[in-house]
This record gives C-alpha cells, sequence and structure tokens, in this order.
C-alpha cells in the first residue's frame, strides 16, 4: 500500500492557489510537474492521501476535481463547519468512515478513521503550539491507545510532537516509519521555515511493515520562489 500524507499550509492565503496546484501534481504523479511531462515518465501514485489544513477554497477548486479524476473517493465529500480540516482520499472500497473531535481541544482538532479490508487508516492535525502540549501529548495517547486496539492500523498526520512530548508516550506497540527504516538523516525534517526545522508529521505503524520512507515537496514552485507548504509531504509504502 503506497500513503501520502502532507500538510498542505492552507491558512496562509499567499499563493495559496498555485502553491495546491502544484502539491496536488506531486501528490498524484509522485514528482512535480516540470518532471511529469517528460516522455519517459512513470508515474508514482498513491493509494492514499491523508491531507490536514485543507480549506473549503482549496477543497474545492484543486482537491475535489483533481481526486476525482484520478478515480479517487474523498471523506468528507463536503467540507464541515471547520474552518480547516483534514480530508482523506482513497482508491479502495472504504468499510467505514468516522470523523470525530478530541475529547480535550481548544483548537478543535478531529481524529479522522477509514476502515479497509484488515487495516484501519488514520490521520489527524495534533494540537499546535508551545501552550498546546498537555492536550497534544493526550491527542497523541489517544490515537496510539485506539492504534493498539484495532489491530493493522496506519496513522500519518501533522502531530506536532516534539522529541521529548513522543518519549513521555506508552507507544511500545507502536512503530515510527522513520525510525523503522533506519533514521534516515536526509529524511528526518517535516517542517521548515527560515532557520527553523522539525519532524512534526510523522507516520506510524502497528501490526503493518514499513517497506520505504521518503519526504518530499522541498524544492520552491517555479515562479513563486516558495514551497507548495511550509511542511514536506511524506510518501511510505507499507506490506499489509
Amino acid at each position: 500500500m503506497k500513503l501520502v500524507s502532507w500538510n498542505l499550509n492552507g491558512l496562509e492565503d499567499e499563493h495559496i492557489d498555485m502553491r495546491t496546484e502544484a502539491a496536488m501534481f506531486q501528490i498524484l504523479l509522485g514528482a512535480p510537474i516540470e518532471a511529469a511531462i517528460a516522455p519517459d515518465f512513470t508515474p508514482n501514485t498513491p493509494d492514499i492521501v491523508l491531507l490536514q489544513e485543507v480549506v473549503e477554497r482549496t477543497y474545492f477548486a484543486h482537491l475535489k476535481p483533481h481526486f476525482q479524476a484520478a478515480g479517487f473517493t474523498l471523506f468528507p465529500n463536503e467540507p464541515g463547519i471547520r474552518s480547516y480540516f483534514e480530508v482523506v482520499a482513497v482508491r479502495q472500497k472504504v468499510l467505514d468512515f468516522n470523523q470525530g473531535p478530541f475529547t480535550y481541544s481548544q483548537q478543535g482538532r478531529e481524529l479522522s478513521s477509514i476502515k479497509l479490508d484488515g487495516v484501519t487508516v488514520m490521520t489527524s492535525h495534533l494540537e499546535s503550539m508551545k501552550p498546546g502540549k498537555h492536550e497534544r501529548i493526550d491527542q497523541a495517547q489517544y490515537v496510539i491507545d485506539q492504534m493498539s486496539a484495532l489491530g493493522p492500523c496506519v496513522f500519518a498526520g501533522d502531530t506536532n510532537l516534539r522529541n521529548e512530548e513522543w518519549q513521555a508516550l506508552n507507544h511500545r506497540d507502536i512503530v515510527d516509519a522513520w525510525s523503522d527504516v533506519g533514521e534516515p538523516k536526509s529524511e528526518k525534517v517535516t517542517w521548515r521555515e527560515e532557520q527553523r526545522s522539525s519532524r512534526f508529521d510523522r507516520v506510524w505503524a502497528h501490526q503493518i511493515r514499513v517497506k520505504s520512507f521518503e519526504t518530499f515537496g522541498k524544492e520552491k514552485v517555479p515562479t513563486l520562489d516558495v514551497r507548495p507548504s511550509d511542511h514536506y509531504g511524506l510518501r511510505v509504502e507499507l506490506d499489509l
């Protein structure tokens, strides 16, 4: 199973349409459009896409037309009441979809999950910023506990976790995908802004083998001098 996760930085209005359009090509083709038009190019289309910080504008103008044209089904099928939200796009038969708020969240954060044949896939955008530390840790532990109880399961999203917060969690049954492939330094950073960087975006697996892990979306969009997002995308291959 090929999975992509990406925080699209929908809360930043500047160049949002061109940034999101560039991100869609990288998600669905596996490369920027400049590389994808080469005669010998082979697309690397994922089976499941998990997106965070989607807003109504990008949902209708970019995500919905591109994903539907590529044969994906979107969950939710319409934006809810939140100003920004998570989206799951999948090409497989979905047995169930659930999206519900965390019990403790000052920022209205939710956990989205889909049940497929033999595996459950989850995504979320956990509480942000330093003041959200305690809520973020509680949310992460809740996700991990759910994964441990569900059998084969994978979570991917923007956790906002700091290293010491991850160490404070009880995650002995959970595999961190980046760690499981040997902690390559070139793939460690998932968020970068000016001189600051961190590994906020993570993929966790339970009873599933991680075959590969890479980050992408590091190049600036031509003519814009900015990347598609302040986050990098995550591309993972899992052995079910």
